[in-house]
């Protein structure tokens, strides 16, 4: 056998073994054909109406799926710890103005009456690969808005990612920083983004974690 043949069978021998082992997740949502039934293609709309029309996006569909946003395979088996995590995170607000409603039933800040900064929620998280073989993990971190129900919540949504490589029976700590006004706010029906006051659900693979979003008052401007 000549020596570019030898590579080549050596080359097909790693990857059948998958010392590499590289990982994979969908960017999308695989529906069922049923879905299409009752998808308009002249509507764009992401969230779903009540005369039959299903929504778009793992953020607002809530019917069945073939496989969800975010699923993958891997040649071995990670799993999720979380290992610190704030439990209740104050939002300043610079104030607001006398007889400007800056909330939604009291439970929600516009983005533009919180004073952001680098406002942030740290997370770290173990990522323990229980296989016999090397891999490569990506780690999604999902949050659940309060609230989650309502027409223009989306049920989820993904706040953060983070690829590691972490060898067979061992395990690896990612840090994770999920900027408050950024990533846990939402647009209501006229278009104002605004950050949902209360419980967020935190969703790493398994692991859920509740953070509770407390507005913090500065003040009032007078108008």
């Amino acid at each position: 056998m000549n020596s570019q043949l030898q590579i080549a069978y050596k080359l097909i021998q790693l990857l059948h073994y998958c010392v590499f082992l590289s990982g994979g997740k969908l960017p999308v949502t695989w529906y069922p054909q049923e879905y299409l039934k009752n998808l308009a293609m002249t509507n764009m709309a992401m969230r779903p109406s009540k005369v039959g029309y299903p929504g778009r996006t793992y953020r607002f569909y809530k019917g069945p799926v073939v496989y969800p946003f975010g699923h993958g395979l891997t040649y071995t088996h990670f799993v999720h710890e979380l290992s610190s995590a704030p439990t209740v995170v104050s939002v300043p607000v610079h104030g607001h103005r006398h007889g400007n409603n800056t909330n939604i039933s009291n439970k929600a800040i516009r983005v533009t009456h919180a004073r952001c900064g680098k406002l942030s929620i740290a997370l770290h998280v173990d990522v323990k690969n229980v296989g016999s073989r090397d891999g490569t993990h990506t780690l999604l971190v999902f949050s659940a808005p309060p609230n989650g129900g309502n027409h223009w919540v989306p049920q989820k949504q993904l706040v953060a990612f983070e690829k590691v490589h972490v060898p067979a029976k061992s395990k690896q700590r990612v840090r994770v920083n999920i900027h408050v006004c950024k990533l846990l706010s939402v647009v209501d029906k006229s278009g104002i983004r605004r950050i949902p006051m209360g419980e967020h659900s935190l969703h790493i693979g398994d692991v859920k974690h509740s953070v509770s979003l407390q507005a913090e008052a500065l003040g009032i401007i007078k108008s």
